[in-house]
Formats: structure tokens, C-alpha cells, sequence
């Protein structure tokens, strides 16, 4: 089968074995498979592996073949697999399976490819047949909506405001997710015109440009008046005092700290970008001002389905994370635009062209 194979920091489209099922997978071909945040930041993981190594130990850098962000049909079920899908159903599914060296994530580890390829495996258990009616390109966005479903629900301490710093996928997918459930009011923050376009036609209520105005300083106009800290508080006070949902989805270094410096008391903050490098803050600000500080993983298998049944439901909303279509031949420089292009949202690639 062909497939996009990433290693170092080139991604080249090989000739490579089919995959064969495991007892409780399907055999699927991807129809359509996003590229993510994670995928990106694993391409420059290996780069700078590439970089360390001298030539003659290149070929020590592991192979994989992204893509945990997929809709895809059933060709085929392992034996002794029990599942009510049947070949020929459209489904997608969360990307995580279990190894005899512990859980793996499907496109993201070097033992188990991902959906930039022909053919795929993932578990039976965790698939979900897609509903009549939904575009089989909106199916693949069920992994990152899903993520920021997860993300949105952590934020439990609040009811709002709600302040998201980042409108990549996952911070306009914590965005609908916030207004479908009534969550107001949202102000988002993001350096790309397009991207602040996409999150207010998914319903936030202010976005501004964080190059002109921090997302921090504007209390006033989501309703917020800051309480003191809690020694401040008054004597006869009960329950717990109000604060903003702060959702930082950009990965970028140095935000959280930022936003612990920025953040009103008794506010809860979301990390839900991606941050592979050490990030360093002074656990005294967040203590004086009594901030919760969570990180989002993923999503929980029923969040995947309500996420799918957001999609059902929301159509046209959903497409608007979808920025280009792309040939898996372009795979590469589908990466690269995702990148360096502050005007891309999701870009789709079909393998099968």
C-alpha cells in the first residue's frame, strides 16, 4: 500500500507492507484524515533528532505514518473479533489501542500507523459507525472536536466567563462546544485574522487580536468583576467565589505563565495545547489568588460519541474548521502550510487519491 511515511523531518510517500488486524481491529481505508497539532509537533521532535545524530546513524530514527484524526470504511474484522460493524460500514473511531508494551496512540507511535495510508488498523471496540448523512469529511473531525469537548466539560469550577487563548482546532473546537452547551459569554484570542473569523461564526462573543490588546484585560466587558483573594472575602461569604475559565490552546512557550500572571482570582485554567517543553512559573502567583490549574488529555470514549453527534447535528458549523482538501501526494506540503500558514485551520487528506 502507499502510504506518507515521516522520518526526521521529511515525509515521503513509500510503497510499504499492508497491515494486517490484531484480534478486536477492523482493517479500515481512511476516506479522509486530518493533520493535527500533534502530528506537527511530532515532525519537529524528530527533526531535532535528526539533527543530533551524524549521517551514518540516520537510519536509527523511527518511521511512522501519521494520521489519529480519520473517517474510514471496513474492509475487513480480525478473527475472533466480536463487533457489530460489518465490511463495508463508514466509520471512525478513538485513536488509542492497546500493545503488550502498554497503550499506544494510533499515528503518533513508530508500531502502529496511522490513517495517512491506504489501509489502517484500529480497535473494533472503540469505533462508531457514522450516521447516515454526515460527509464522510466532517466524520474526520470527530478526534479533535472531541478534544475540545473534553477540555470544555474539565472546566466545571465556572460557569464563566470564559476567555480561550489560541483558535487552532482545539481552541474553536472548545469554542462550540461552550456555545452549544450555553456557556457564555466566550472572548477568544488569536493572531490570525481567518482564525478569529472562524471563532466568532462559532460563537464567541468577542475575539480580539493578542498583538493589539491582551485576552487578559477585559473583565469588564464578559461581566466579570474580580473578587479579592480569600482572606479579603466577606465574613459571611459562602460557596465558592467567581472566576473565569481561561482555555490556553496554543502550545506556546511561556503562556502559562502568562496567563497565571493574567488571571483574576479564583479562576480556572485549562491547558489544552500542545506543550512538549518545560515551561517554568512561580507556584506563589497562582497561591495567592487561589487558581486552579488543569491539563486536558485527549477526551473520554463518550465525549467521542457526543462529538460525532455534534457533527450530526451541527453540519455546518463543523465545516467550518475545514480550511483545504489535499491529495496524500501533497502530504508534506500539507505540513508545511499548516505550519507556517497563519490562514489554514484543519487541512484533510485524502489517501485514497
Amino acid at each position: 500500500m502507499r502510504a506518507a511515511v515521516l522520518q526526521g523531518n521529511s515525509i515521503n510517500i513509500r510503497n510499504v507492507s499492508d497491515p494486517t488486524p490484531a484480534t478486536g481491529q477492523l482493517l479500515v481505508r481512511p476516506l479522509f484524515t486530518g493533520i493535527c497539532g500533534s502530528d506537527l509537533s511530532t515532525r519537529k521532535q524528530m527533526a531535532a533528532m535528526a539533527a543530533s545524530l551524524p549521517p551514518e546513524a540516520q537510519h536509527q530514527i523511527p518511521q511512522i505514518i501519521p494520521g489519529h484524526e480519520l473517517s474510514a470504511e471496513v474492509i475487513d474484522i480480525a478473527p475472533g473479533t466480536e463487533s457489530a460493524l460489518k465490511a463495508g460500514d463508514i466509520i471512525t473511531g478513538l485513536p488509542f489501542t492497546h500493545t503488550h508494551d502498554g497503550p499506544q496512540t494510533i499515528g503518533l507511535s513508530p508500531g502502529h500507523g496511522g490513517g495517512l495510508a491506504e489501509l489502517t488498523c484500529i480497535d473494533a471496540v472503540r469505533s462508531f459507525r457514522i450516521p447516515e448523512g454526515v460527509p464522510h469529511d466532517l466524520a474526520a473531525l470527530t478526534e479533535p472536536l472531541s478534544v475540545g469537548l473534553h477540555a470544555a466539560n474539565l472546566a466545571s469550577r465556572n460557569s464563566g466567563p470564559n476567555v480561550v487563548i489560541g483558535c487552532g482546532p482545539v481552541g474553536l473546537a472548545v469554542i462550540l462546544a461552550l456555545s452549544l452547551q450555553g456557556r457564555g459569554p466566550i472572548l477568544a484570542a488569536d493572531l490570525s485574522a481567518e482564525r478569529r473569523s472562524a471563532a466568532a461564526l462559532l460563537g464567541a462573543d468577542i475575539v480580539i487580536d493578542p498583538d493589539k490588546e491582551s485576552p487578559l484585560e477585559r473583565w469588564q466587558y464578559l461581566g466579570l468583576t474580580p473578587h479579592a483573594m480569600s482572606p479579603l472575602l466577606p465574613r459571611t461569604f459562602r460557596g465558592l467565589p467567581p472566576g473565569a475559565n481561561i482555555f490556553e490552546c496554543t502550545g506556546a512557550q511561556g503562556m502559562i505563565d502568562q496567563i497565571i500572571k493574567g488571571a483574576p482570582p479564583h479562576s480556572h485554567i485549562i491547558v489544552a495545547g500542545v506543550c512538549p517543553h518545560e515551561e517554568k512559573f512561580a507556584p506563589l502567583d497562582g497561591i495567592l489568588r487561589e487558581l486552579t490549574l488543569e491539563f486536558s488529555f485527549a477526551y473520554r470514549p463518550e465525549e467521542f460519541a457526543a462529538a460525532l453527534a455534534m457533527i450530526e447535528a451541527h453540519p455546518g458549523k463543523a465545516a467550518r474548521l475545514i480550511t483545504s482538501r489535499q491529495p496524500l501526494a501533497n502530504t508534506e506540503a500539507a505540513f508545511d502550510s499548516l505550519a507556517k500558514s497563519p490562514s489554514e485551520i484543519k487541512i484533510l487528506i485524502d489517501p485514497r487519491s
